[in-house]
Parts: structure tokens; C-alpha cells; sequence
């Protein structure tokens, strides 16, 4: 740093409240950008594939959860990703003007950070690789849940760091490559590991109900005439899904927002007794007239009616 830097040039930076990684790539884009960028990575080869494979690993997933309104939050354009869901009304999170082009689903124009739906109004929430390429992941995933409904689920879509996409993205950010692909998504990304992911959502009171992976085939582009790259992924991802490895390039959690605890109302004391009466206990054996026993027991009424006829 002290080659990149100087005394004076840092202590400009500090006071202007400005960091030393935002100046020494001035060419990170903003999340817009990474979304738009991912997008079209999404309509490579490469990118077709992962669609394909996370698509059918969630389809049993989305047919057993119901409601009436379900929240994309992505930057896919793929339709067919969450049309296996029983739920008719699917809203579509875009984040400029493309928001309405995904099918017949509902789009709407809004800031990840800061949904412009009300608090408690969705019963599911798919949150697809939108934690990745963000500087505001826990604001994005707070969000998500602030508008889950209690008892409604949030199935979370990652790219996995401990897997063949992981140590890719790995070899990129440590051998300073010329190649504009490794500063392009979804290598330039933050991979996270479940287990952290995990934690974030309990403290949301986000319980985990299943995490497993998908897509475990090499992350190499090629055409469909090469039949061997070809067959050697279908082989690849068919003994991923056989032996449930957890190494695949998509990692997917599905968890339930817990319903809110109700505060414990204090318990009332019992009422205090009446005022005792000449020939009644005064404890009445411990209970009162609301516990069955009736006031008119507790009098002789053989005496009672004597000393009327006398």
C-alpha cells in the first residue's frame, strides 16, 4: 500500500471519507450494473446451463409452498423459473425499466435495499443470487424478510464457495489476469458459505428447513458440438444429484419465518373474599362462588325455617 499510497494521500482519503479499495478500482460498477451485466451472462451457454439445473432443483420446492403472492428478487429473465409455483400472483423485482419483461408476472420498479411493499404482505420470497453482487447484502436480505409474511417461506439461491465455481473465482482474484472475464459477473461476486448465510437468517428469526446444492458440472463455456465436454457434464451433475454432494456451483436454503411470540399477559390475583357473614366459614374451603359452590349451601335452612314458624 505504501507504493500506491502515500502519508498525505491516505490522510485526504480518511478525511474525505472515501475507502482505499473504492480508489483503487474506480471501475466497480454499481449494483445496478452488476445486475444488468449478470443478466447477460444468464444467456450464455454457461449461463443457460445454471438456469436449467436450479430451475429443476427448486420446481418440487415451489409446488408445495402456497399463498397468494410470491417475491422474485434476481436479475433472471427466465420465466419458466418460477412458473412451477402453485401461487397466480408472482411479482417480479426489476431494477430499472425491464422490470415488467419476465412473462406474464408482475413487475415492479424498486430498490432491493428498500421494497415499496408493505410489512407481513408475502408468502414467499425467492431471492436469486442477489446477495452476490451487492454492497448491501444484509440490507437486501432484511428487506426480504421484513415484507415475509409469519409462517411464510424465503427460498435463498447462492453461488457456493467451496466448489469448482469457488476455486475459479478463486485462481481469478488471486492471479491478476488481463482477461475482461474475470471482472465480469458472476466471478467478481462474494461467495458465502452457507453456514454464514444460515446465521444471518436466524437472527431475522428465519428457521432453515432444507440447504442443499445444485450444478456441479465444470464452469467451462462450450458449444453444443462438443459432444465429450457435453456428455462429461450431464455425467457430472447425474452423480452430483445421486450421491447429494454438497459441492455443486448453486447452493439453495429454504427456511420459514417464525410467527412472533405472544408477551405472556400477568396473571391476576384471585379476588379477595367477602366480608364474612354471622354462621358462614369465611373460607368457604378455599373456593369462591364462581368455583360451583353456592352461597345458599352454606346456610342451615332447617334453623332457618324453624325460627319463621316460631
Amino acid at each position: 500500500m505504501g507504493s500506491k499510497f502515500s502519508k498525505h494521500a491516505i490522510r485526504r482519503l480518511i478525511i474525505a471519507g472515501k475507502s482505499l479499495s473504492s480508489s483503487r478500482h474506480p471501475q466497480q460498477r454499481s449494483d445496478c450494473d452488476n445486475q444488468t451485466a449478470l443478466a447477460s451472462w444468464y444467456a450464455s451457454g454457461l449461463g443457460t446451463r445454471l438456469i436449467a439445473s436450479e430451475t429443476r432443483s427448486i420446481a418440487p420446492l415451489l409446488e408445495k409452498l402456497f399463498g397468494y403472492h410470491l417475491l422474485f428478487i434476481g436479475a433472471c429473465k427466465d420465466a419458466g423459473m418460477i412458473e412451477s409455483s402453485p401461487i397466480t400472483h408472482k411479482i417480479v423485482l426489476g431494477n430499472r425499466s425491464d422490470a415488467g419483461d419476465v412473462g406474464n408476472n408482475v413487475g415492479l420498479f424498486s430498490d432491493p435495499r428498500a421494497l415499496a411493499l408493505q410489512n407481513e404482505s408475502i408468502d414467499v420470497v425467492v431471492l436469486h443470487h442477489a446477495l452476490e453482487f451487492t454492497a448491501s447484502s444484509r440490507a437486501v436480505l432484511r428487506e426480504a424478510v421484513r415484507v415475509l409474511r409469519p409462517g411464510g417461506h424465503i427460498v435463498l439461491i447462492t453461488f457456493q464457495p467451496l466448489s469448482l465455481w469457488g476455486l475459479k473465482r478463486l485462481l481469478y482474484s488471486a492471479i491478476p489476469l488481463r482477461g475482461a472475464e474475470s471482472r465480469q459477473p458472476p466471478w467478481e461476486g462474494r461467495f458465502r458459505h452457507p453456514s454464514r448465510l444460515i446465521d444471518w437468517l436466524g437472527v431475522l428469526d428465519v428457521q432453515e428447513l432444507i440447504s442443499f446444492s445444485a450444478m456441479h458440472e465444470f464452469p467451462l463455456q462450450f458449444s453444443e458440438t462438443g459432444v465429450r465436454l457435453k456428455r462429461l457434464a450431464e455425467t457430472m451433475e447425474n452423480w452430483g444429484l445421486k450421491f447429494k454432494s454438497p459441492f455443486g456451483a448453486s447452493n439453495i436454503i429454504v427456511g420459514i419465518k417464525q410467527s412472533r411470540s405472544l408477551t405472556p399477559s400477568a396473571l391476576k390475583w384471585r379476588r379477595p373474599l367477602p366480608t364474612p357473614i354471622h354462621g358462614v366459614p369465611s373460607t368457604l374451603q378455599g373456593h369462591s362462588s364462581q368455583s360451583g359452590v353456592s352461597w345458599k349451601a352454606c346456610f342451615d335452612t332447617d334453623k332457618i325455617n324453624a325460627d319463621r314458624e316460631d
